[in-house]
């Protein structure tokens, strides 16, 4: 039969029947051929490939990388260009409306000892104290925004007071719209921090930045807070509430950095405005503590005659009832 085959196709035969030979001699012995020595030898023939596969593909990817980062470093090198510039169209407009210049914030690294605060941490053990240049007022920032103020300063430590801190009042602004309003952590009905005090005429969307605001007298401005997360009314229906999400991650704080807060007023400066639902100490006026004097003059008084009405009052219930008490024996006895 293999003398009527063309060659070609008598060549097929014999390759197939030699495959078929190896496989069925392979599958006899298979077992007992020394495989670590094999694949030795296989590993040592295709190394020089690998070699070249993985040197391609490291070229391919490096190339890759290469022009992402030209492709970024161009895009900052653009937007560096594009702030230098408005930058110094900032300063001359400052400088045409005679408005004091901007001037950055010292920051001063710290470490976050400990933090205090059931079940969320409304306080922060820092690692610097007054030897460090701590004062209590200044702001204790990160990366992401605003954390906390200083509140309490010894030697080598210091405490800060955290946004979670329902004590902790912060004057602040929309970014893009500067809309002012008082920042506080609220409890009930659920955790959160609101800025209160927004009037119903301001327009405020939710993403927007909060900052904080010039108006504070114990946060330097600018300082990055939060976005807005939620919009609605009070109870009353007068004003906004306006929950925030704050920047940074109050629960996972290891390191920050104190930033001094404004310079405090001298003796015989005004004060800048503020806002009215902020706390801090007000000085009263001759004529205002004239007229909170006189109030509590008044006030006392009433409240003596009160006291001396109801005295009065109670002797007379007692005589009437002796009076009625003797009368009774009287009609008893007859």
């Amino acid at each position: 039969m293999a003398s009527i085959l063309p060659p070609a196709e008598r060549r097929s035969v014999v390759l197939v029947a030699t495959y078929t030979a190896l496989s069925l001699l392979l599958l006899v012995i298979g077992d007992h051929l020394p495989v670590a020595w094999t694949r030795g030898v296989g590993a040592y023939l295709f190394e020089p490939f690998d070699r070249v596969v993985l040197t391609g593909d490291r070229l391919f990817a490096a190339w890759r990388e290469s022009n992402e980062l030209h492709r970024r470093i161009t895009q900052l090198e653009l937007d560096n260009q594009r702030l230098r510039s408005e930058g110094a169209e900032n300063r001359r407009l400052r400088a045409l409306l005679e408005l004091p210049e901007w001037h950055g914030l010292p920051l001063r690294p710290v470490e976050v000892l400990a933090l205090g605060g059931d079940p969320m941490p409304t306080s922060a053990t820092l690692s610097a104290g007054a030897r460090a240049g701590v004062r209590p007022g200044d702001a204790l920032v990160t990366a992401d925004g605003l954390v906390g103020r200083v509140t309490e300063v010894w030697p080598r430590l210091s405490r800060a007071a955290l946004l979670t801190d329902p004590n902790l009042a912060i004057a602040c602004e929309v970014e893009s719209t500067g809309v002012n309003g008082i920042l506080r952590f609220t409890l009930a009905p659920s955790p959160r921090l609101l800025m209160t005090a927004v009037p119903l005429s301001d327009t405020v969307t939710i993403g927007q930045r909060i900052v904080t605001s010039e108006l504070s007298l114990r946060f330097p401005r600018g300082i990055p807070v939060g976005r807005v997360v939620r919009l609605h009314r009070d109870a009353s229906g007068l004003v906004q509430e306006v929950e925030v999400a704050p920047s940074a991650q109050l629960s996972r704080l290891r390191h920050a950095f104190v930033a001094p807060g404004p310079e405090p007023l001298a003796p015989g400066e005004p004060l800048r405005p503020r806002l009215s639902p902020e706390p801090g100490r007000i000085t009263p006026l001759p004529a205002a503590r004239a007229e909170a004097a006189g109030r509590q003059a008044r006030l006392a008084a009433e409240s003596a005659a009160r006291r001396v009405a109801t005295r009065d009052s109670a002797l007379a219930a007692r005589r009437a009832a002796a009076a009625a008490r003797a009368d009774s024996l009287r009609r008893a006895g007859r």
